[in-house]
């Protein structure tokens, strides 16, 4: 298939970050599921088979519209649990460990959209899920990578180095099975989600973890709750764009969305080195007017006004400041012809989270605590109960009320710098679907510096650079720059859809 070209599909489609959750989801898809259904499916998958990035020991937001009906979000992000508060870190919260991890959620957020969205039985969700971590599947490239790049830090728990590096660490095409993992998911098939937050599942990652000097408890795990939430909506061009509130960084791209209609660009005379200083710019004025505003609310806060928070941040200098961007994300976004469409996005933080894994259930935690601040006063200080600031930022195009585009990316703090990238090649340069997923891009590194993809000229570099913005050219391959996945609702039910080949990402469609 060239590289320009889309699949098509008359039924349904769907996309994910890897091949086999693809194929878990398009199966119930076939199979009289919902949209919804399918994300479950494909998610539980990604959460075996991509495990740097997203397990049961993570959190999620989704996003779901129902034609004639809405939108809605759903916020299944992690709580710091009851016995931490910025007392407890006086020289900064850990980045790994036990006490980095957030109260585990993504289940309950799985068992909330089935319960309101679900046609198929719960217990079918999660066949492939199972079938993967007991009975094995080979090892993708990606991951395989991921774990040779990663070796001292997962020789640090004695669970991980005894699962990811096993012969001096797994190789890529090698069957790898996770059998407590997978006894751990038959037991949240068979016995709902509470299974995974009250009794012994809980228990054991539980006391693997204070086993470790963390805090977490059983009460924390039996306390969570997700919440449906109304989406972050702003216009853009005659269309509206919907994303999570904060605690998301949605906020942010709708801010560089913003700001970048009110520069007046003629995207059709703009040259390259123009329209990547306006985007290198939008994103500037867009994370510093709105990193403050993207913390948990409370039931006290004023709902955020985008277009006032726009204007403000227009006028802002253009001090081209970025966040370090750590990575650790799998999305899933699922369409049908009747106007129906999910996108789901669960991580672990960082690549690898924690780097605690619980060997009685196989469950890896994340160490999402480290996105919260220890300053006092600040929104985002770290509290018992409270939710962090968040990168995870799925989103919707809708026109007339109707879905026309769902779209989400892996890749940190990048996540909004990349699907502005890729809305703007849709919805002002004209690009077909995979034209757009596959133009150069530019991103932010670990240390949040500037960087472009090599695809991009380096006469362009040097002319940014000359402009005064300090960028420079990232690795070949580099996860900064994420792997965006877009679905396209046609009036006529058509779906048209296109996956990043920057990762391993999959799409399939009937």
């Amino acid at each position: 298939m060239a590289a320009d070209s889309l699949t098509y599909g008359s039924r349904h489609m769907i996309v994910s970050g890897h091949p086999l959750a693809t194929t878990a989801g398009l199966e119930l898809l076939d199979e009289g599921g919902s949209v919804v259904d399918a994300a479950i499916g494909a998610a539980a998958v990604l959460a075996v088979v991509l495990p740097q990035a997203c397990t049961l020991g993570g959190d999620a937001f989704m996003l779901i519209h129902r034609s004639g009906e809405g939108t809605v979000g759903l916020n299944g992000s992690g709580r710091c649990p009851a016995g931490l508060s910025a007392d407890r870190f006086p020289d900064g919260i850990p980045g790994r460990g036990p006490n980095s991890a957030s109260v585990p959620s993504v289940v309950r957020a799985w068992h909330d959209a089935h319960a309101r969205f679900g046609k198929l039985p719960w217990r079918h969700l999660f066949r492939r899920a199972i079938a993967h971590a007991s009975e094995g599947f080979p090892l993708s490239d990606d991951v395989a990578r991921s774990i040779q790049a990663n070796r001292a830090l997962l020789q640090t728990d004695a669970a991980c180095a005894q699962t990811f590096l096993q012969d001096g660490g797994l190789a890529a095409g090698g069957l790898f099975r996770q059998e407590a993992l997978g006894a751990t998911l038959k037991r949240i098939a068979e016995e709902g989600a509470d299974a995974f937050f009250e009794g012994r599942v809980s228990a054991a990652i539980s006391a693997c973890i204070q086993n470790r000097g963390g805090v977490m408890s059983s009460n924390d795990f039996a306390a969570v709750r997700c919440e449906w939430v109304e989406p972050l909506v702003a216009r853009y061009r005659g269309r509206t764009l919907a994303v999570m509130p904060p605690n998301s960084y949605g906020l942010l791209l709708l801010l560089q969305m913003k700001l970048l209609e009110r520069a007046h660009i003629d995207w059709k005379t703009v040259t390259d080195d123009e329209r990547l200083a306006a985007l290198l710019g939008a994103w500037s004025r867009a994370y510093a007017a709105g990193r403050d505003s993207i913390a948990d609310p409370s039931p006290t806060t004023a709902k955020v006004d985008v277009d006032a928070l726009a204007e403000r941040a227009a006028q802002l200098p253009e001090t081209i400041k970025s966040a370090p961007n750590p990575g650790g994300t799998a999305v899933v976004a699922v369409g049908d012809r009747h106007g129906n469409g999910t996108v789901l996005v669960q991580s672990v933080f960082r690549a690898w989270g924690a780097a605690v894994l619980d060997p009685e259930t196989g469950v890896l935690l994340n160490n999402r605590l480290s996105a919260f601040s220890v300053e006092h006063g600040h929104p985002n200080e770290i509290a018992p109960g409270k939710r962090p600031a968040h990168t995870l930022c799925p989103a919707m195009v809708l026109e007339g009320g109707a879905l026309r585009f769902l779209v989400g990316s892996p890749g940190g703090t990048g996540q909004t710098i990349t699907m502005t990238q890729v809305l703007t090649n849709v919805l002002d340069r004209q690009f077909n679907l995979a034209q757009a997923v596959a133009a150069p891009r530019w991103s932010s590194d670990l240390s949040g510096n500037l960087i472009t993809e090599s695809t991009i000229p380096a006469s362009v570099v040097e002319t940014l650079n000359a402009r005064g913005f300090a960028v420079a050219a990232g690795a070949a391959g580099a996860p900064y720059f994420g792997s965006a996945q877009l679905i396209e609702v046609r009036a006529n039910g058509v779906l048209a859809g296109a996956a990043d080949h920057r990762r391993e990402d999959c799409l399939l469609a009937r």
